[in-house]
Formats: C-alpha cells, structure tokens, sequence
C-alpha cells in the first residue's frame, strides 16, 4: 500500500497522509500609522475638552500610555511647523515608513532648530 505524505515546516513540523495541506494563510498587509496626525489628534484632544484635560486623564480616556503620550506631544511640539503641516495629511507609504514615530522622537530630541530641519532634509526621498 502506498500512501502520500504531505509535510510543512512551520512553528511546529505538519504531516498529512493521503491528502494534501491547506494553504498558507496570507499575512494581513501591515498597516503604517501617520505619527504626526495621531498626535496632533491628540494635542486638539488635550486643548479643547472642557477646560484643560491632564495627562492623566487624557491617557486613560485615548488608552495609551503616559510614555506615549509624552513622546507623541514632544514630537508635534518640537519639530518645524511646516514639516508638520506636510506630514499632517500625507498618505504616501514610502514616506511614512522614513518618518516612524522612533525616528521622529530621535529627531525631536536634537538641540537646534537648525539640526532637525538638517535631518529631516537628510531623510527625505530625493526627487
């Protein structure tokens, strides 16, 4: 008697006799969030509420962290104005992928004005 064995490496190794394995699930496409929108969703949330909302308050009711909050609002207070409003509606994937929000809170921390405009000029796509 002659059976077929179908196998599959994954976490765990699969083994079917006779017949064959399902597909592969198709990895759902990553979805790149817009760092500068949430947190300038954020700060208007934090500004405009009845009187002005805390941080401790803001962070439970939006549910995320205090870290994130802070990194969120660091970030939209200390880069340049006009790279905000940029970035504010893009929806280029290519472009969101440079500006992540770790890179964006790297480049918040630097001392001058002049040291963020140089980097973010650094890591723009080149046209």
């Amino acid at each position: 008697m002659i059976v077929k064995i179908y196998t599959r490496r994954s976490r765990k190794q699969l083994i079917r006799f006779g017949d064959p394995l399902p597909e592969k699930p198709q990895r759902a496409k990553r979805i790149i969030k817009n760092t500068i929108y949430e947190g300038l969703k954020i700060q208007v949330f934090i500004n405009n509420g009845p009187g002005r909302i805390t941080w401790a308050k803001a962070h439970k009711e939006l549910n995320i962290s205090e870290s994130k909050l802070a990194h969120l609002l660091k970030i939209v207070n200390n880069l340049p104005l006009d790279f905000i409003q940029d970035m504010k509606s893009c929806n280029d994937e290519e472009k969101l992928k440079i500006f992540t929000g770790r890179r964006l809170l790297q480049i918040s921390r630097l001392r001058t004005e002049k040291e963020r405009r140089a980097e973010i000029e650094r890591l723009l796509p080149k046209i």
